[in-house]
């Protein structure tokens, strides 16, 4: 009798192979291989999402940097800007020339040697450093210049006089002066006078001035 119950347990445990089981077991483990591709699908796109999400986020970041440091350099140079502009010279001539009737009555009349003296004053807020000057004379052919460098203290009451003595000493040889024509160029002035000089910080100025008997000394660039 024991035996018979050991058998018949034995018999009830072997595993039911039928059509609808294979069926069910087949449709089972379908859809836990789908469900494991979905999972490892969502895996790759999740991954790759955050790549792209860091991706961004990393050039956000050096874009928010570099729009700093722009901005830092442009605070830097406005900043620079207004302390060279604190200390900014600027000179101008304070008299004008000899008339043109007078020079050419001197030079071809008299043959006598001509004295061109120029006061120029400097009315900017810093000082001029290192200040040079060079005249032309529409009738001459000679080009004179100052026998020295000069330093220009901020709009002091007395002009500096530059001597442009015709000497042969203190002639420019050339026909330009930083780039230049050192003649005036035109019918509107038959002189032409070239200055230039610096600030405390080595930046270097420039400035043209022509003169006519009509309209007197006017700056020309």
């Amino acid at each position: 009798m024991l035996l018979l119950v050991l058998l018949s347990g034995s018999a009830t445990s072997q595993p039911d192979y039928s059509l609808p089981n294979l069926v069910l077991m087949a449709i089972y483990v379908g859809l836990t291989l789908v469900l494991a591709i979905v999972a490892i699908v969502a895996i790759i796109i999740n991954t790759r999402q955050s790549r792209n999400a860091l991706a961004a986020s990393d050039r956000q970041s050096k874009d928010a940097i570099e729009a700093i440091h722009k901005q830092i350099d442009a605070s830097e140079g406005q900043a620079q800007e207004a302390l060279y502009n604190q200390h900014k010279p600027i000179v101008i001539p304070i008299n004008n020339f000899t008339s043109k009737d007078i020079i050419l009555d001197v030079i071809i009349k008299h043959h006598t040697t001509l004295k061109i003296i120029i006061g120029l004053q400097n009315k900017g807020a810093g000082v001029a450093l290192n200040t040079f000057a060079i005249t032309a004379v529409d009738a001459l052919s000679q080009v004179f210049c100052s026998p020295s460098t000069a330093i220009l203290s901020q709009d002091v009451d007395t002009p500096k006089g530059f001597d442009f003595t015709a000497d042969v000493k203190y002639r420019y040889p050339y026909n330009e002066f930083e780039g230049v024509p050192v003649f005036p160029q035109g019918v509107f002035g038959f002189a032409r006078l070239m200055v230039t000089y610096s600030d405390i910080f080595d930046n270097r100025y420039f400035g043209v001035f022509d003169y006519s008997d009509e309209f007197g000394m006017e700056n020309a660039y």
